[in-house]
């Protein structure tokens, strides 16, 4: 088990005189996991850096000392956090929508990742491997009934067919995020634009007491309005359209093969359409319905294209990214 130094043992003066040095700052959770070798991509990626000579260090997250380390300019540092930050020396790495899926990226993560500015051609996604990749996916996920939180057991809370789907999240838009409308805008604007379809609102687990009872008021069956903890593998099937902010249930959808409304800047807008004006839902949620989407194929692009998966045999990707910044670790022929 590696060792997860002090908060205040980072310093310009040992990063001015260590040797060079792989760091990755993380937040006490994730660095107790990556310091017992939880995360296997990372765990080899330092056992590669020892072997090719670099020092290994882990160290708690902290913007001041982030900011040390990349005002220096040397070493090699991976955050283990959502604040974005492009220097030449620097990555950031934290887990997927997807369990088993990194991000590895020199700008950010999620919303602030390199991804939202790539551009996803479905033309060069070749058709039976993203069909098998998303088989795959779908028995890992939706037949285990597996998300980021604990969900009920399928069943368990009925769903009305051709709902619309709302998942919420927190109310205030969290730093490094960017919020269209926010999470009370787009429930009472999906109340009022729903039509005659259902609407279905599942709040999220990291809901406070007082943004739960919010969303509690809204619950009107006799009105086509259920607040609802069902699975959100119950929900995704049964709707007709998901709607969100920006939460990775909306990323999750793409495994139903369901359309998706936005109200914030995602890392997945490719494949859904972004809401900024609130009185436009119902031609957003007409817009997103109209549209052939070619989820299994997006799926395969942006996991496999794009994340990392979280396994050894993942690291010659990780490798050539740090090689592209200038960083060699271990022996190569001098040219890529």
């Amino acid at each position: 088990m590696r060792q997860v130094r002090p908060a205040d043992w980072l310093t310009r003066g040992w990063l001015e005189a260590a040797p060079p040095t792989l760091i990755f700052h993380a937040r006490e959770k994730l660095a107790v996991t990556l310091a017992r070798g939880g995360f296997r991509l990372l765990a080899a990626l330092a056992a590669h850096a020892e072997t090719s000579g670099w020092g290994v260090e882990i160290v708690p997250y902290s913007r001041e000392t982030a900011d040390l380390a990349l005002a220096q300019g040397g070493h090699l540092h991976v955050f283990l956090e959502d604040r974005p930050a492009y220097a030449p020396n620097a990555f950031h790495a934290v887990p997927g929508y997807l369990r088993g899926y990194w991000y590895f990226d020199e700008i950010g993560t999620r919303n602030n990742s390199s991804h939202r500015l790539r551009r996803f051609d479905a033309r060069l996604v070749a058709e039976k491997f993203a069909q098998n990749f998303h088989a795959r996916l779908a028995e890992q996920f939706v037949a285990e009934n597996f998300s980021k939180f604990q969900q009920l057991a399928r069943g368990s809370s009925p769903v009305p067919q051709g709902c619309l789907a709302l998942f919420a999240q927190d109310f205030l838009t969290p730093r490094w995020h960017k919020h269209y409308l926010t999470v009370p805008e787009l429930i009472e604007t999906a109340v009022a634009a729903r039509g005659n379809r259902p609407l279905c609102i599942k709040p999220h687990p990291n809901n406070s007491p007082v943004e739960l009872d919010w969303i509690a008021r809204h619950h009107a069956p006799e009105q086509g309005v259920w607040v609802t903890d069902a699975s959100i593998h119950d929900l995704l099937s049964a709707c007709d359209c998901v709607l969100t902010v920006t939460s990775a249930v909306g990323f999750e959808a793409f495994l139903h093969r369901k359309p998706v409304v936005l109200a914030g800047q995602t890392d997945f807008a490719q494949n859904a359409i972004t809401l900024t004006d609130p009185a436009k839902l119902p031609e957003a949620i007409a817009a997103a319905m109209a549209q052939d989407w070619p989820h299994e194929k997006f799926l395969a692009w942006f996991l496999r294209q794009n994340c990392i998966e979280d396994h050894p045999r993942a690291l010659p990707i990780v490798l050539d990214r740090i090689r592209a910044k200038g960083f060699r670790l271990g022996p190569d022929a001098g040219f890529y």
